[in-house]
């Protein structure tokens, strides 16, 4: 039987904002039930020398290696090691930039044996019972100088028949991960979040979306849900087994079945289960009944896809939901108790100053609880987003042969000014509203650091100065904003 060790690349982008690989952790749980032989090290965790011990130690016959876009050059880096100690091994990449980008991969990267597109669990698990490689449907793999695609493998159609995720395989590691502290609440309901780090689960595969910006698609296909009953089976483990409390469902849109999603509220009820969790969903897909069953279940918080508040720009990334639903879902939302928060996306195709006050009159209006806002559009492999920038000469598939996660949209506004707008989203101020002074305020701060104080504190000594620089604003708009490269 052979030996497979799954690794979680170290190093994340974002240092801190990290939690256990639910991925790795569902082709373990499969591994297992099957006998196979498994063993998963989160890098992000454990770091460099104890993924590189790991490797000698364990002598794994298979690497699994999980690979999204943004993190591609560590989970090759960890691919490089693993051929450098044993060149034996046969590595296997998974996750949404080998299911795109494959042939990219083995061609360029000799260090990647196979590419695994799409659900990894059942052919991952075909790889390690030693199946013949062109008998595994879902699979691109190198035979000599050849690379062969296999056909598409169908995606798992009852969730219910894949095992728990092998959470006891970091049962020793896991309050080792940082604390999930949602902003400005430290307990929900007595379940004090400060020092169990939270859990990630999913109830769904899929997204009944088309959104320009999103691959998810690639990955998942058909929407897909657990029984209630499998979820809440998790869930209760989890709580008795590892006294977790605080979950988060990974899910991109949770509600989308109204009846799956009143189903899992009373389970979670029936079963007296005292947790707390925050869910991700459109507004197009809630109304008060879900609102407040989701609420009696331990729902704090739950985080809307706006994107936008310009119809014109919803319209182009094919978002199909109007305003006046996502005002009456949130609304509804802070009518409940529950958080309701925002994800938005800065510098979307079309963007101008003044869609960006119809998103900051949007806020205004709505007065959500948290705005998460990306400070410009991220083009990936696999989108709508990435085939337009295509078109205008912006990338290539070379990009991504080299060290940049991503790339961001600035056909039409730049880095600089996409932050500003970012910048005016959080502060939740509209640029036509903006005085002169505060755009230097930011300018200082941003580009100086600390000036700003004593500029500031000039300013509000002198009335008349101070009076004479907020009229004069109209005026010397184009010299200011050439000055902090807004045009």
């Amino acid at each position: 039987m052979k030996k497979v060790l799954l690794i979680n690349p170290p190093e994340l982008m974002w240092k801190g904002l990290f939690s256990p690989p639910l991925g790795l952790l569902y082709l373990a749980g499969t591994l297992k039930d099957k006998g196979i032989d498994v063993q998963l090290i989160d890098g992000c965790i454990e770091g460099w020398p104890m993924v590189c011990e790991k490797i000698k130690t364990y002598s794994p016959d298979i690497v699994g290696i999980y690979c999204l876009t943004s993190i591609r050059k560590k989970a090759l880096k960890v691919a490089r090691i693993v051929k450098g100690i044993n060149k034996n091994v046969t590595v296997v990449l998974g996750g949404v930039h080998p299911t795109i980008m494959y042939q990219q991969l083995l061609e360029h990267y000799d260090e990647v044996d196979i590419a695994v597109r799409g659900e990894g669990e059942i052919a991952l698990l075909e790889i390690a019972q030693d199946v013949d490689l062109d008998k595994i449907d879902g699979i691109v793999y190198r035979d000599g100088t050849r690379i062969i695609k296999n056909s598409d493998r169908h995606y798992v159609e009852d969730l219910d028949d894949l095992p728990f995720p092998a959470w006891d395989m970091i049962a020793d590691t896991f309050d080792k991960y940082p604390v999930s502290l949602p902003k400005g609440l430290s307990n929900y309901n007595g379940i004090d979040f400060s020092h169990i780090p939270m859990a990630p689960v999913i109830y769904s595969r899929g997204c009944k979306g088309h959104c320009d910006f999103c691959s998810s698609w690639w990955i998942w296909k058909k929407p897909r849900f657990r029984s209630a009953k499998n979820m809440v089976d998790e869930l209760e483990w989890l709580y008795e087994s590892f006294k977790i409390h605080h979950f988060c469902f990974f899910d991109d849109n949770l509600t989308m079945d109204k009846q799956a999603t009143l189903d899992l509220c009373d389970e979670i009820v029936n079963r007296h289960l005292h947790i707390a969790f925050s869910i991700n969903t459109r507004t197009d897909c809630v109304d008060l009944e879900i609102l407040e069953k989701l609420k009696r279940a331990g729902c704090y918080q739950i985080d809307y896809g706006i994107e936008t508040a310009s119809p014109k720009l919803l319209s182009r990334m094919k978002k199909e939901v109007d305003i006046q639903t996502s005002e009456t879902a949130i609304s509804l939302t802070k009518r409940v108790g529950v958080r309701a928060g925002i994800l938005l996306i800065v510098g979307n195709v079309g963007e101008t100053e003044e869609t960006v006050d119809d998103t900051i009159e949007f806020i205004q209006r709505i007065d959500t609880d948290l705005i998460g806002a990306v400070g410009g559009l991220w083009i990936f492999p696999g989108t709508g987003i990435y085939r337009h920038a295509k078109k205008l000469g912006m990338i290539d598939d070379s990009f991504w042969l080299g060290d940049e996660p991503f790339m961001v949209y600035t056909q039409e506004h730049s880095l600089r000014k996409l932050k500003f707008f970012t910048h005016a989203i959080k502060k939740r101020k509209k640029l036509s509203e903006m005085t002169l002074r505060y755009r230097i305020n930011y300018v200082f701060h941003t580009y100086i650091g600390g000036v700003e104080e004593k500029v500031l504190g000039v300013l509000k000594k002198h009335f008349i100065l101070n009076r004479m620089l907020e009229s004069s604003y109209p005026a010397i708009r184009r010299n200011v904003s050439r000055i902090i490269h807004m045009e």
